[in-house]
This record gives C-alpha cells, structure tokens and sequence, in this order.
C-alpha cells in the first residue's frame, strides 16, 4: 500500500491524494488551489498524476477546496464513479456550476485586460461542470461500498453533507477525516467518531487553535445588531454560501422569535446562497435533532417568512438605496 498526498500538504488548500493498492489507485479528494493568480494557474492547470490510471473518486464533501478540481480531473481522462453522499452531490450540482461560471468570466476579464497577450482559456467551462456531475454515484452514510477496498462515511459534521471516510486496505482500518466539523453547531449532526482506527489522517487548518464557546456567538450577534440598530444603521455580514450562510440566517432568526433582537429587515444577497439554502431543505436527514425539532413543529428555519432571498442582479442593487436599519 501506498499514499502519495498532492495538495494540503503544508498548505490549506487543493486536497488531493492518491490510495495505491496491488497496481490500483484510488483518489481521495480533486481540489482547486485558491491563491494568487499566477500560483493558483499553475497548480490547477494540470493535475500532478495520470488522471486515466484512476479507478475510482472518494470525495468527502462539497467545498471548492476539496472538489473544485474534478471537472479538470474529467477533461483529463478520468472515467469512472465519483463517490459522494447524496447532499454532496446535491451542492455540487449548484457548487461546480457556479465555479465554472468563475473561471469563464476570469478569463474572459483576463482576455478584455490584456487582449495583446494571447487569449487565456478557462480552466474549466460550464459543460465541463456538467459532465463531471453526471459521474457522480450518491453513496449513504454507513453504506459499505466494497471496489479494491472497502470504504464507509461517517458523519464529519462540518457542513451539510460532509463525511470521514473509513477505509479497509491489505488489512489496516485508515480513517480520513477530511474537514472536522466542531460539536454543538447548530443545524448539522456533530461529528462522529469511528473506533479501532490504525492509519488517521486528518488535516488540521485549526489544528493549534482554540475555539471560543460556539454558544457566545449568539450573544455576540445580538450586542452588535442593537447597537447597530440604536444607531439607524445596517449590518453586512460577508459569508460563504455554504453552512456559514444557513447558520447565520438561523441565528438571526431564532433571536427574533425569542425577542432578543428588533424584526429588521434581512436580506441575503447571494442566488448561490438561495440554491444552496434549498438543498438543505432537501435534507433533513443531515440535521440534528433541535433543527429537526423545529421542522416537526412547522416551525421557519431558515426564516423564509421574514428574510428576503435575493437572486435578481436589479433587486440586489435597490438595496444600495433603502433607509433604515437592516441585515444584509
């Protein structure tokens, strides 16, 4: 057996890395390298391995950083499945298409800017992002899937759909973690521990790092929207689309229901965020139990009744012109 890593090594972005077993390889992960320009156009460009020796794709969940590299790993002679959990492969179908949507108009901006320089092509397009989606095998939590070696998801509990992958190769149990979720977020099951594990690998971006009780975040928000609102003015809170995007929303939301903070206007302005914020309505498996809880009392999670999603480049611009105190 052996593991050859080629991305988040010594660095944060760009996972990748390669399970070598009796002459056959496995890929874990096919990231895209976020960074300056220049580096991140020679690290995505071409992938470091033949993308045509690859048997199959283990993917544990759906953030660029981890996944954003497959539409090139197709371009490249890949062709076989791509194993993931079925919300995995639900974000995806927005995430990789808005990725590709990127990297289009990147070069089309880098071409306009230096149009006497040669032109640039995308990394990857569109139709490239559409055809990676359709190698895609949705795969459960706990379902054992047996090709060259045995591999099962666990819950990693780090954003919707995310999974730890328990693997059985030439007789070792090696656990990949891929992104840890923290216990006690809201929304997502906390993350689960698999037990007899020989082999760990884990990547540890917060690896020295110690967290603040996730319970004080609340109490934060609320002291900052009244002092905001005290004052007649707006709070933007710049997010990602996936995860941190749904529990801010539903932070906000349960401090109005329980009269913490003023019913001001809320807006999100993100149509990523609004596809996103579907597919977690499309999963309830993946939550916990107090968000499950709400559900069953028809409870508004994600406070569709009183936040204004917005996906029109026209309302999204109105909002440079509204009074008053809001969330944005």
């Amino acid at each position: 057996m052996h593991i050859k890593f080629f991305g988040a090594t010594r660095e944060v972005t760009g996972s990748k890395f390669i399970v070598e077993t009796g002459g056959k390889k496995i890929l874990f992960e096919c990231g895209m390298f976020q960074g300056r320009r220049k580096e991140s156009e020679e690290k995505n460009r071409k992938l470091p391995f033949n993308a045509g020796e690859i048997e199959y794709m283990v993917l544990s969940h759906a953030h660029i950083d981890h996944s954003g590299s497959i539409p090139n790993l197709i371009k490249s002679g890949f062709d076989s499945e791509i194993y993931a959990t079925p919300a995995t492969v639900d974000l995806l179908n927005y995430m990789l298409l808005d990725s590709a949507h990127i990297q289009e108009r990147d070069a089309e901006y880098i071409n306009k800017k230096h149009k006497n320089e040669g032109t640039v092509e995308p990394l990857y397009r569109m139709t490239d992002a559409e055809e990676a989606l359709e190698h895609f095998s949705p795969t459960n939590y706990h379902q054992p899937i047996e090709r060259i070696i045995r591999f099962e998801y666990y819950d990693a509990g780090h954003i919707l759909g995310s999974a730890e992958v328990l693997m059985e190769v030439e007789g070792k149990r090696i656990l990949f973690t891929g992104d840890l979720g923290r216990k006690h977020l809201p929304i997502i099951r906390d993350p689960e521990v698999p037990e007899d594990v020989d082999i760990l690998i884990m990547e540890s971006t917060y690896g020295n790092r110690l967290h603040r009780d996730i319970k004080l975040a609340d109490s934060d928000v609320e002291r900052i929207v009244k002092d905001a609102v005290s004052k007649g003015g707006k709070i933007i809170i710049p997010s990602f689309a996936v995860e941190r995007a749904q529990e801010i929303v539903y932070s906000l939301n349960n401090l109005i229901e329980e009269n913490r903070i003023p019913p001001i206007p809320i807006y999100v302005d993100s149509p990523l965020t609004v596809d996103v914020t579907e597919v977690f309505m499309r999963h309830t498996e993946c939550m916990d139990e107090e968000a499950k809880d709400i559900l069953k009392e028809n409870r508004d999670i994600f406070g569709f009744h009183r936040v204004h999603y917005i996906t029109d480049v026209e309302e999204s611009k109105e909002l440079n012109h509204k009074e008053g105190p809001m969330i944005i």
